[in-house]
């Protein structure tokens, strides 16, 4: 496709919120110590990228309770932990970073959709934008990755709301979220944080420490808009 076509496509920005907005690794790594606890695993941080990182929530818990000689009831546990999270993210939320809804109202007046994907309350997110628009879209998060999205979750927001993946940016806050959006085709922008710092973050397009100004300018670049 020509330049002067790709102009006049929609650009997207699909905005991995629990993890590189929210401190959901930290929410998650205390809630599945607890959690796990009660049903006799030990888990910190070590054990969990060792063993839980880049992987399906069922498969690092089965791979943690093989390690542990452990048996448990997975789909409780699951369910349970994952009702925690949403309840903690929500909770979290009063406490968003103050740059980020100005970030996010930024990129929707340079005609920018954007997508932010959570597993917190879905109404409680929305409240944080006082600025409705049809260009700003809100999705549950329902993916199965423990503390990621994989490439099947940035792919099928982008085709759900119209969206060419290559002509997205994912907004991520961890290497295997990196990976998931260089898969789906996407740019990506990421976040570090202390229990993420040694994954891969090769791929990704840039390193982020604040939703500034700056970061627009650099988005609607990689964007072309």
């Amino acid at each position: 496709m020509s330049d002067s076509n790709d102009k006049q496509v929609q650009r997207g920005v699909i905005v991995e919120l629990d993890f590189a907005v929210l401190p959901g690794h930290k929410l998650l790594l205390a809630i599945s110590k607890e959690l796990f606890a009660k049903a006799g695993l030990t888990v910190d941080a070590t054990l969990m990228a060792r063993y839980m990182g880049g992987k399906s929530f069922s498969s690092g818990l089965n791979a943690l309770t093989t390690k542990q000689a452990k048996t448990i009831d997975a789909p409780a546990l699951i369910a349970e932990t994952n009702i925690a999270f949403s309840a903690a993210l929500t909770q979290s939320l009063k406490d968003i970073p103050s740059d980020f809804v100005p970030f996010i109202e930024a990129l929707l007046a340079k005609g920018v959709k954007v997508i932010i994907i959570s597993r917190a309350d879905v109404e409680a997110v929305k409240t944080l934008f006082p600025n409705p628009s049809e260009h700003l879209v809100f999705q549950t998060d329902t993916s199965s990755g423990f503390g990621f999205l994989g490439w099947d979750v940035w792919r099928r927001a982008a085709r759900k709301n119209n969206l060419r993946e290559r002509l997205c940016v994912a907004v991520v806050g961890s290497g295997f979220s990196v990976k998931g959006a260089l898969t789906s085709s996407m740019g990506s922008v990421f976040k570090e944080n202390p229990l993420t710092a040694h994954q891969d973050f090769s791929g990704g397009d840039l390193s982020i420490q604040a939703f500034d100004k700056a970061l627009v300018k650099d988005i609607v670049a990689m964007l072309r808009v």
